[in-house]
């Protein structure tokens, strides 16, 4: 495998790392904001359902022969007040007269209120004995929701009953998974984005280096003839493609050099082997002569 290969992996490595990263912090950070919202919803909710139920319906919270009224409104088994409350804010709505659940749009399986039934012991002791709002999470039939309980006083601030308004934590669970889908659709873009803009830039950092190479390989197998590398960067390739082009001109000054002088060298090897055969044909005229 290439460097240029090499290096386009890494990059990409890195960057789907980068991204599942921001994509699980920013998946958190929402869900952590939907659970606030939620939460604030039901608070908001159980403050507005008070005020509408005081409006529409005049009068103390009190307990007539065990039943709880509001003013000369009967609670108990006002299904009708429930649906209505339910149909405002969108979630459950349940009025305890005491502990105990008397009206509710809290069903079973079958379709069935769920009247009768008791609140938790920690709602039960912050809310009725302590007359206290209550924020948190209450399971209902196997569902977990965003609770919020407030205390419904009679005229002597003695606290007769509950009002209670859960949201389901699956509320926005169609939200939650339009937003994982926009995460992995923007990864998705960013890496195929980050792909092509690493393809192109590390191609273009690496082109110089394959010259380099390319050349390389043509001077150690004893090619001089071979142009120049452009040099289009001042970096370290910039650098290193300037020094190579210095070598292969200094190599080629060296050998034309050595060239020349052994030219020179065998000019004179010839005149000197010109000059000992005169010298020998002188001798031996000398020798016939004597």
């Amino acid at each position: 495998m290439g460097l240029k290969s090499k290096s386009i992996m890494a990059i990409n490595a890195m960057v789907i790392l980068v991204c599942i990263c921001m994509g699980v912090l920013g998946y958190m950070s929402s869900k952590n904001g939907f659970k606030k919202a939620l939460e604030m919803k039901a608070e908001g909710d159980v403050h507005s359902l008070m005020q509408i139920v005081s409006y529409r319906y005049p009068g103390d919270w009190e307990l007539r022969e065990g039943n709880l009224y509001k003013g000369d409104t009967k609670i108990d088994n006002a299904n009708d007040v429930v649906d209505w409350m339910s149909q405002i804010t969108g979630g459950k709505v349940t009025f305890f007269n005491g502990d105990t659940r008397v009206a509710t749009t809290v069903k079973d399986e079958t379709g069935a209120r769920q009247i009768g039934t008791k609140a938790s012991a920690e709602v039960i002791d912050k809310v009725l004995r302590g007359g206290n709002d209550f924020l948190g999470t209450a399971n209902i039939l196997g569902e977990e929701h965003h609770a919020a309980y407030k205390p419904l006083k009679n005229a002597s601030g003695q606290t007769v009953g509950m009002l209670f308004v859960g949201v389901s934590v699956h509320t926005m669970d169609d939200i939650v998974s339009a937003l994982v889908r926009s995460i992995i659709i923007a990864m998705v873009v960013i890496v195929g984005i980050c792909a092509l803009l690493s393809n192109f830039v590390v191609g273009k950092i690496l082109g110089t280096l394959e010259d380099i190479l390319s050349a390389a390989e043509k001077i150690s197998g004893g090619d001089l003839r071979i142009e120049d590398i452009p040099v289009k960067t001042k970096d370290e390739i910039g650098k290193l493609a300037s020094e190579i082009n210095d070598m292969k001109n200094s190599l080629r000054k060296l050998i034309a050099n050595i060239v020349h002088n052994s030219e020179r060298v065998s000019a004179a090897s010839e005149e000197l082997t010109a000059a000992t055969s005169e010298g020998a044909s002188a001798i031996q005229n000398l020798a016939q002569s004597a």
